[in-house]
């Protein structure tokens, strides 16, 4: 788990806007399988963002009115505050913590503040102030 569940995970306070999730490329056409009944938009390569911050393989869906992105790890390029691509690393420190009673992994502190801060945004930098 990455992005907004991850910092309200690590003790953020704001609204969660979709859950993103990160997998191998290996695992794709299982996760596929897995969720045929709630895709939304199939796996495809994108520029995906608001502000166009994320060049990835993605799959789109809704489960239970809620927004799921899941992307395949391998290849992520981010763009950076400054309008640079830089390449996301395929591995990316975890940890179990207890989400609703559940123990899943999420994505380190230290590499979610240090992924916050190269995006930059707004809601970015008040994730990074709450969990800091």
């Amino acid at each position: 788990m990455t992005g907004g569940l991850a910092a309200i995970a690590h003790g953020s306070k704001r609204p969660l806007y979709d859950i993103d999730l990160e997998i191998h490329k290996e695992d794709a056409q299982k996760v596929r399988e897995l969720f045929k009944d709630f895709i939304t938009e199939d796996w495809n390569r994108e520029i995906e963002g608001p502000d166009d911050e994320f060049d990835l393989w993605l799959l789109k869906l809704q489960i239970q009115d809620v927004p799921v992105d899941i992307n395949q790890i391998e290849e992520v390029r981010i763009r950076t505050k400054d309008g640079k691509w830089v390449e996301q690393p395929e591995e990316m420190d975890r940890q179990l913590l207890k989400i609703e009673g559940f123990e899943l992994p999420v994505q380190s502190k230290r590499s979610l503040i240090a992924y916050k801060r190269l995006l930059g945004r707004d809601t970015d930098l008040e994730d990074i102030q709450q969990i800091s």
